[in-house]
């Protein structure tokens, strides 16, 4: 699993700092500036003429590496391009330094910059860099011979807490998705959540099959049906001190679905590898909940996953079957790869009756999604424009990539039913639009917000603050989205 290193803060001059490494953030037009005009002058300006040669500019991933040769204390330093703005640059800065130091085997590494980054962003990129799963390996993975990052660089109070918290939760995330799906069953998704509750001094709940089954909860049930291991539904509440009749509350669903077959509408090759990663939604949500006991929100949070295997067993359930869910609405089967949003139905219309102010789900939903955006930016679909406009402030702060997308009623019709009140797929075009009207369904008046994160919740790179599979993408975002809501509704 990931190996453990210390990060320290050096208040002092970078020329004093003994070090295998000094890596210096540089942004576009500013590349010799601060910290890196320091090292020139102390070099004889042997790091402008380098930089110079190698046509440096600053320019997003641009690196230029010059060994001191005992003219500083530090060994080497290196030059990473942020681009334009080093306003999320520290995030790339310190995935930067960790992957510098755990692939060129250095024990230490200290990082600096020509443009204010925060320290948390470096220190969230420094531990998410160097992030690695191998828990399975019968041999063993070369080890990562780093032991300190120091960052050149304030750390105002709390922001050391707060960016490993980050990290911390994001890399839990990781972990969840990461699991083999013999392993991360979910009955071992709800023991995760327990273990988070009992840690974090929240409430937890776990309905079991008999329990949906008594609360009606076909929907959940019918796509569990082909399988051998029971569902769940995880409720995790987080409750501040002192909360009283006016504390406002949130509501985070995460799709749950722990490997996804297709159902009887089996998936073919090249589509059923990963799938593993389905339940990125629910990983995120109790992921965020790990981070509430150091962010301590002034408001009440539910997290709520409904976590369900999608098999084709025997008893799978099939398409033209109709089946009631937990508000009432009935839905007509006509693809069973369509479950994602049908465990939500049950899920999102469950958060209704907690009386959130806001619900926010994340689920890897569609693969509409990604034809549309790509695979690393999550579409955004909503009821209220204002909670849509702070959930993208949220992404950019966080650094994570989402766009608004339309929630066009028009089609609606796509989705009608013969039989039913709704069928659970319309045509393939609009398909993450789609997607997204059906779960409108489910949330009645409730201001609510759809993040279908089916690209970027996986990854098959290794880069920066990404390394191959899961991604913990949402996290970062829902903690921003928690540490500023309870001013805005209490306000």
């Amino acid at each position: 699993m990931t190996q453990a290193f210390d990060i320290s803060r050096h208040s002092g001059s970078v020329l004093d700092l003994a070090c295998d490494a000094l890596v210096i953030g540089s942004v576009i037009g500013h590349a010799l500036e601060g910290p890196a005009s320091e090292v020139d002058k102390a070099l004889g300006g042997l790091l402008a003429a380098v930089v110079s040669e190698e046509a440096f500019e600053g320019k997003d991933g641009q690196r230029v590496l010059v060994h001191t040769h005992g003219r500083l204390n530090a060994k080497r330093v290196v030059l990473v391009g942020l681009g334009k703005s080093a306003d999320d640059g520290g995030r790339q800065l310190g995935a930067r330094a960790a992957r510098l130091g755990r692939e060129s085997g250095f024990a230490k590494v200290a990082v600096a910059a020509s443009a204010r980054v925060s320290a948390r962003s470096v220190i969230e990129g420094a531990r998410l860099g160097h992030y690695t799963y191998d828990k399975w390996r019968t041999t063993e993975s070369k080890p990562s011979k780093l032991k300190t990052l120091t960052l050149c660089m304030p750390i105002p109070k709390g922001e050391r807490e707060l960016g490993e918290a980050t990290a911390s939760a994001i890399m839990l995330a990781r972990d969840l998705v990461n699991e083999p799906p013999a392993t991360m069953t979910p009955r071992i998704l709800a023991d995760q959540a327990r273990w988070v509750a009992e840690s974090g001094g929240l409430d937890v709940t776990l309905f079991d099959k008999a329990a949906l089954n008594e609360k009606g909860m076909r929907l959940i049930l019918a796509v569990s049906a082909g399988s051998s291991e029971e569902p769940r539904l995880i409720h995790l509440t987080w409750r501040p001190p002192n909360v009283t009749a006016d504390t406002p509350s949130v509501a985070l669903v995460g799709k749950g679905i722990t490997f996804d077959a297709g159902g009887l509408c089996l998936k073919p090759t090249g589509s059923i590898e990963d799938m593993k990663m389905d339940m990125g939604g629910a990983a995120a949500v109790i992921a965020t909940m790990q981070a509430i006991a150091t962010l301590k929100p002034d408001l009440i949070v539910h997290a709520i996953v409904p976590a369900s295997e999608n098999l084709l067993g025997s008893a799978a359930y099939k398409l033209g079957d109709v089946y009631r869910s937990y508000n009432g609405k009935s839905v007509e089967i006509m693809n069973t790869d369509a479950e994602g949003r049908l465990v939500l139905a049950d899920a999102l219309a469950y958060a209704v009756e907690q009386k959130p102010r806001e619900i926010i789900d994340l689920a890897t939903l569609t693969g509409a999604i990604t034809i549309a955006l790509g695979d690393e930016t999550a579409g955004v679909f909503g009821n209220d424009q204002a909670l849509i406009q702070e959930i993208l402030a949220c992404g950019a702060e966080a650094g994570e990539a989402l766009w608004h997308m339309p929630l066009d009623s028009k089609l609606k019709k796509q989705i009608k039913s013969d039989v039913a009140d709704m069928k659970n797929v319309g045509k393939r075009t609009g398909g993450a639009i789609t997607g997204a009207l059906f779960l409108e369904e489910f949330v009645g008046g409730t201001k609510w917000v759809h993040l279908d994160i089916a690209g970027p919740a996986w990854s098959t790179r290794n880069e920066d603050t990404w390394s191959k599979g899961g991604t913990g993408f949402g996290v970062a975002t829902l903690l921003q989205y928690l540490s500023r809501a309870a001013a805005r509704l209490k306000g």
